[in-house]
């Protein structure tokens, strides 16, 4: 009778898995839909998308994406904990550590379950030593195919939906807003939840790596928890999932073309995206 048991408990057990990947799927992409749609209704209200975050390339750490969107996720009362004239480190403990269930794909961890705040990493750029933990999040804006959300001699030209101190309109999708990577899936290697520069605060300007993602050539997907690069990626199956500029979702499969993606995480540069 036990080895009966056994033998069933086996087979119905990856069934049962299968079962919760799929509804983790389902959560993961509705979430996606609502962070999409407090994207349009605030380019609606502010006639601008928010830049990556507040400040500049020489005065970083104010609020990022992530804050500015709280009043259209019906996060009212945590936006109004925070001051956008002071930065990440100069806010209250609610402010910096108050998690948002739409930013967690269940797949990784939910906003009451696993690693919600940043262990490591949320320490000032100017100076010091002193860990400002902060709620964390598994999703990221896209940025720029060069990995940087602010121009250099490198990268002169920001091509990506969003970047530091410069808000974008939708207008300025002219690749077209179905084509357009908005936000996606961040990986998080294994072992380095809530650690910087892969996971530091969702709120945190300071340090871009941990809410934005680049994708392209250089930073292909991974769904690999051993993979250590920053890239966008995810806890699935063999897909990552984007929300576009429309605010329409899809998985899209890891072994997608770098090249491919690169097109996708460009806003107007008037290539064609070839059919997969």
């Amino acid at each position: 009778m036990i080895a009966i048991i056994s033998i069933l408990m086996g087979l119905l057990l990856p069934a049962v898995q299968k079962a919760r990947e799929a509804a983790s799927r389902i959560s993961c992409a509705n979430n996606l839909h609502q962070l999409g749609l407090a994207m349009h209704n605030y380019e609606n209200a502010m006639e601008k998308l928010p830049p990556s975050s507040l400040g500049s390339a020489a005065d970083r750490g104010y609020a990022t994406w992530a804050v500015m969107i709280l009043p259209q996720l019906e996060q009212d009362n945590l936006y109004r904990r925070w001051d956008l004239s002071r930065k990440y480190y100069d806010q209250s403990v609610v402010a910096r550590q108050s998690p948002v269930k739409n930013y967690f794909c269940p797949s990784r961890r939910t906003s009451s379950s696993g690693i919600i705040l940043s262990i490591n990493g949320d320490i000032p750029s100017t100076g010091g030593s002193t860990h400002f933990p902060g709620a964390l999040g598994d999703y990221a804006a896209s940025i720029d195919r060069s990995g940087n959300d602010t121009p250099s001699n490198t990268a002169p030209d920001m091509r990506g939906a969003f970047q530091l101190g410069t808000p974008l309109r939708f207008a300025d999708f002219s690749d077209g807003l179905s084509n357009t990577f908005l936000i996606g899936e961040k990986h998080v290697p294994q072992g380095k939840q809530g650690y910087g520069w892969w996971d530091c605060s969702q709120y945190n300007g300071d340090f871009y790596q941990c809410n934005t993602r680049a994708a392209g050539r250089r930073f292909p997907l991974t769904t690999n928890p051993n993979d250590t690069g920053w890239k966008f990626g995810s806890m699935h199956t063999q897909v990552v999932m984007f929300c576009f500029a429309d605010g329409h979702v899809k998985a899209i499969p890891e072994i997608t073309s770098p090249y491919v993606l690169e097109l996708m995480s460009v806003r107007n540069d008037g290539e064609v995206i070839p059919e997969n």
